[in-house]
């Protein structure tokens, strides 16, 4: 695109560990992503009520709540309803197949190179 910038699609980053939400912070920036960070679910939904994203990586175990009960709500809004999601987890098993089927979801510890290739999968849905 010669004479333009692209506009970089907008990213949620919900994590509670701080060094880990800056990680994904710079992986969806790698994977073209605008990344704007969020320690608490709180104000995320707060955040998401006011502009909603094209991405949100969220972590299914915060603070103030379950990752995967803020996309439920999200997949139930007709706002919110497309935003592309992946979901970040150490969970076991048996909580990994609660959440399945509602976003593609990547385990903790993951290697850089899994959660920037989930990421830019969902990104390309977001363009």
């Amino acid at each position: 695109m010669h004479g333009q910038a692209r506009t970089m699609p907008p990213a949620y980053v919900v994590e509670d560990d701080v060094m880990m939400l800056h990680l994904l912070s710079e992986i969806a920036a790698a994977a073209g992503l605008a990344p704007r960070t969020f320690t608490r679910l709180s104000t995320a939904r707060r955040a998401m009520r006011e502009r909603p994203p094209a991405v949100l990586v969220i972590d299914d175990d915060l603070p103030d709540g379950r990752g995967a009960d803020f996309v439920r709500e999200l997949k139930a809004d007709a706002r919110t309803r497309d935003v592309n999601v992946v979901m970040c987890t150490s969970a076991g098993p048996q909580r990994r197949r609660q959440i399945a089927g509602l976003a593609p979801i990547v385990g903790k510890p993951f290697a850089v190179e899994e959660m920037e290739t989930a990421l830019r999968r969902v990104a390309q849905r977001a363009v």
